[in-house]
């Protein structure tokens, strides 16, 4: 009958005194809610990996920091990323900074800076949207919504329906790295619509928001150009009511809200926004 070893000491090397540990497991997990894992400079892209290392109770205290720069997971065999690796999903970017932050007695955080030095050639684009609910006198292809009633021996009556419809609400922004003070822009430009077509979009149908920019050293600003879209155009229109607010269906029926006219008979369009040409305000994009 074979003797019943403990189980920390390996039956071959019992003799020498040896004893023996079952292999470390070793743990790595991704941090992927970091709140800046991206962050622009005069010198280009820095992106921020953070991972936390667990397992490494068995080296010595001074061994577990160097252990958990190299560590690789005993699951996955994912490998804490070496200086000079690509980054997954940029691969201009390139480790170039390895820390490892002690966070208790078996867990380290190691933080892995990339860098890129070459930036895009013009901008970085974002673009957010939804849909906005909007009371309109027409359908969707552009009939005057009426509704008629006529009571029993008496006179039709015709009325213009409020139509709950959906429109587009939608903005975009331009990210730069430039030299261009951001204070100026917005001073300049915000609470402005292009005067004229712009990116193939109609006059008037895109509103410049407040520019913001940051800057760390005074001459390079890290830019953001915001622009706010109405397909309907940044137009208001002034129409007669009646007492009871409704308004009359001849009216209604010559309302023109593509911009091609500027009033008609009970009804006028104003344009309430300053103007300006954006493509030559913002050369830059196109």
């Amino acid at each position: 009958m074979l003797p019943v070893w403990p189980h920390y000491c390996f039956p071959a090397l019992s003799g020498f005194g040896i004893p023996y540990s079952p292999p470390m497991t070793i743990s790595i997990k991704e941090d992927l809610l970091l709140a800046q894992p991206l962050e622009w400079s005069a010198t280009g892209y820095h992106i921020i990996r953070k991972f936390q290392v667990t397992g490494l109770s068995e080296y010595s205290p001074t061994q577990r920091p160097i252990m958990a720069v190299t560590a690789t997971d005993s699951t996955t065999n994912f490998v804490i990323p070496a200086i000079g690796a690509q980054h997954p999903d940029q691969p201009n970017a390139v480790v170039r900074n390895i820390k490892a932050q002690c966070q208790g007695y078996d867990c380290f955080d190691v933080v892995c800076e990339y860098q890129w030095d070459a930036y895009p050639t013009n901008y970085l684009k974002s673009f957010n949207a939804g849909l906005v609910q909007v009371l309109r006198h027409y359908d969707a292809d552009n009939n005057l919504a009426t509704v008629t009633y006529t009571p029993a021996g008496g006179t039709a009556q015709t009325e213009v329906a409020d139509l709950h419809r959906l429109i587009l609400n939608a903005t975009i922004s331009f990210h730069f790295l430039q030299t261009a003070d951001p204070e100026s822009l917005t001073l300049s430009y915000a609470g402005l619509v292009n005067s004229v077509t712009w990116r193939n979009y109609p006059p008037r149908t895109w509103l410049c928001l407040p520019i913001t920019g940051s800057t760390q050293d005074g001459v390079w600003y890290r830019n953001t150009y915001c622009f706010a879209y109405n397909p309907e155009t940044w137009d208001q229109y002034a129409v007669f009511k009646n007492v009871d607010g409704s308004i009359p269906p001849d009216i209604a029926g010559t309302i023109v809200t593509d911009g091609s006219a500027t009033s008609g008979n009970g009804w006028s369009r104003f344009i309430v926004f300053g103007q300006t040409d954006f493509n030559t305000a913002f050369p830059l994009i196109t």
